[in-house]
């Protein structure tokens, strides 16, 4: 079963930028987070930490063979998750 995955400079591009620019806030502004939310979900910021890692690897161009990998890495579950994660952190 081949999963069809996008490998376009745009794509690329918008996994790298949006991986890069929350892994910057994260790391140098972990109180954005924690005082912005009154109680952080843990599962819910791994999994935004998972999607973030699947935009680094999408965005440095590897291309995962095995249909696994794949899915759990596909760039588009990804930017589904960050936009899901970056909603949930406006709306609070």
């Amino acid at each position: 079963m081949n999963i069809p995955y996008p490998k376009s400079g745009w794509t690329q591009a918008l996994s790298l930028i949006s991986a890069i620019a929350i892994s910057v806030v994260l790391t140098a502004y972990p109180r954005l987070i924690a005082e912005s939310i009154h109680e952080v979900d843990h599962g819910l910021f791994t999994l935004f930490m998972w999607a973030v890692s699947a935009g680094f690897i999408h965005g440095v161009g590897f291309e995962p063979k095995a249909t696994l990998w794949r899915v759990m890495f596909h760039p588009v579950i990804a930017w589904l998750v960050i936009a899901y994660g970056l909603i949930q952190y406006l709306s609070h």
